[in-house]
Formats: structure tokens, sequence, C-alpha cells
């Protein structure tokens, strides 16, 4: 299992290695990769998509919107799909058999990462942030919406961490440890093996 950092790296040095020339799409842009390479795509709408893969799975990425970015990468059987629109980031990354799923919208940050056959799902709308990680055969998705910030994290084979907070709030849940909820004018709750709050 690779620490969340140098699965970070790796996506870096991918897009560094394997990044090609932009080529112009549609409105959108809609990138699919799922042979040993990757795409970059822009859409004349402003928007942009990048997928890569090692060749064992598909890596599906779409933006639509100016300023918008979807990037989708996959490695050793994984699946990742990313989603962006409304001038919003979205990254899905997986590697070993992982699931991670990314969906932004409306001027949004969001992130899913999993190995070791984690599922990692997340969600931000309407200026929010949303992260989720999951190394080892668990559970983490993260919801946020309304200018919110959702963590969802676990790194544990069997463990679990849901967080959506909504209208400001903030929620942070985690494999292992307490769960943090801070609803502010918004809502805020957490169900994770760490605990539950809100």
């Amino acid at each position: 299992m690779k620490p969340r950092k140098s699965m970070i790296g790796l996506a870096a040095a991918m897009l560094l290695v394997f990044a090609a020339a932009p080529a112009h799409a549609g409105a959108g842009s809609v990138c699919k990769e799922k042979t040993a390479t990757s795409v970059d795509n822009k859409g004349s709408d402003g928007s942009e998509c990048f997928a890569s893969s090692d060749g064992s799975s598909t890596a599906k990425s779409k933006a639509t919107g100016d300023k918008s970015f979807a990037d989708a990468e996959v490695s050793t059987g994984g699946r990742s799909k990313a989603a962006a629109t409304g001038g919003s980031f979205s990254e899905a990354i997986s590697d070993t058999g992982g699931h991670s799923t990314s969906n932004s919208s409306s001027g949004s940050d969001g992130d899913a990462t999993s190995d070791d056959h984690g599922v990692a799902k997340t969600t931000a709308t309407e200026s929010s942030e949303a992260h989720s990680s999951a190394f080892g055969k668990c559970d983490a998705v993260a919801n946020s919406t309304g200018g919110s910030l959702a963590v969802a994290d676990c790194e544990a084979d069997g463990t679990f961490a849901h967080a959506t907070a909504t209208g400001g709030g903030t929620a942070k849940g985690f494999y292992n440890a307490s769960p943090v909820c801070t609803p502010g004018a918004g809502t805020a709750r957490v169900r994770s093996s760490g605990g539950n709050c809100g």
C-alpha cells in the first residue's frame, strides 16, 4: 500500500512524463484511456481533461465549463472516474484494484484516491471542498455543498469513514481517530470506524 503523498507525487510525475500537447475537443472535454498511455484534451469552452492508464484498466474524465479540470488516473487494475463542471477541479486516482470517483461542480474542489481495493467517493458542489482516501479494503465517502469542507479517510481493511457537510460546515471522518463536526451555520455529520458526530 502506497502512502497518499507518494501516490500524488507519482500522479504528478506521470502527468509530466506522459502528457502530450493538449488536443482540442468539442464544447466540453472528454478523456478515456485504457492503453498504457495518457490523453489530454481541451474543450472549446475552456475546460480540460486528463486521463492516464498503465493498460490494466480504464480511466475516464470529463470537464465542462471555463476553467474546469478533470483528472483520472489508474494503475494495477484500479478504476477511476472524474467529472468537473462550472469552473471546478476534480481528481480520481486509483491503484491496485482501488475504485475512485470524484464529482465537482460550481467552483468546487474534489479528489478521491484509493489503493489496495479501497473505495473512495467524493462529491463537492457550490464552492465546496471534498477529499476522500481509501488505502486498504475500506470505504471512504466525502460530500460537501454550499461552501463546506468534507474529509473522509480510511487506511485499514474493514474500516470506513463517511463525512457530509452543508452550508459552510466542516466534517472530517477517520478510520482510527475521533471525528470532527463543526456545523457553523450549516450542518456536519460523520459516521466512521473512528466515531460519529453530528
